[in-house]
């Protein structure tokens, strides 16, 4: 019986975990979204600069054709209405043309730049309440968690005050060795919600096992001296 007790000790202890599951990797903070904006605004800055430079070099077509052919390359393929309109405003040559087109796209390089500003920001408060979001869900993990052990302790706490009281009772009705293995078994039961997260776990498993055989050998070596002690009064009797 007391073998018994000693092994269903050390299978609960060892049922269970000693070390909590690896957390997942933490997500990276900057986004594609962001590796692409850096990119695009160093294109364009060079792309500008290679304009300006061609600009200030107008009296030397060869430098204007290399500059604007960089800039050029940085560029998406134009689409044909648009690339026929530039062409006929070419022909022209018409200085309020000119200017008026190029209000226009001061103008909407103002729109998008304020578009822009305005998705950075709301990716900016995104990430906030992601950041948020995450920290709460890290939270309700964390009381679930505790809440599990909490449960899982009183779990063990119930049964080994049951068999400390079954031990209680059977050392009473003069049942001690039953007694006594109860008694131990309830509070290596009683211990191990608080073993499983420390360094303790597995030496504790290793006590329960070398307890048990012992116990086991004790308890073995204990009938064979009674059979011989049986056996010798037999033949006592029998001469």
């Amino acid at each position: 019986m007391m073998r018994f007790l000693l092994l269903f000790s050390v299978l609960l202890l060892a049922g269970c975990p000693s070390v909590p599951p690896p957390t997942p990797d933490p997500v990276p903070a900057q986004g594609t979204l962001d590796i692409v904006g850096k990119k695009e605004d160093k294109q364009e800055s060079r792309t500008a600069a290679a304009v300006i430079v061609a600009k200030e070099n107008a009296d030397k077509p060869e430098v204007v054709r290399s500059e604007l052919s960089v800039a050029q390359a940085a560029l998406p393929v134009p689409d044909a209405s648009d690339l026929a309109y530039a062409k006929a405003r070419a022909a022209k040559a018409d200085a309020k043309q000119y200017e008026a087109n190029v209000a226009a796209a001061a103008k909407a390089k103002a729109d998008i730049d304020a578009m822009w500003t305005k998705l950075e920001g709301e990716q900016k408060q995104n990430a906030e309440a992601m950041s948020k979001m995450t920290a709460q869900i890290g939270t309700l993990k964390q009381q679930v968690e505790e809440a599990k052990k909490e449960g899982q302790r009183n779990l063990y706490a119930m049964v080994a005050a049951g068999m400390m009281v079954l031990g209680g009772f059977a050392i009473a009705f003069g049942r001690v060795m039953i007694g006594a293995g109860l008694l131990v078994s309830g509070i290596c039961i009683g211990a191990v919600p608080y073993l499983l997260d420390s360094v303790w776990f597995l030496p504790a498993v290793g006590g329960v096992f070398l307890l048990g055989l012992l116990v086991g050998g004790w308890h073995a070596y204990r009938n064979h001296l009674k059979a011989d002690a049986s056996q010798e009064e037999d033949k006592n009797q029998g001469g």
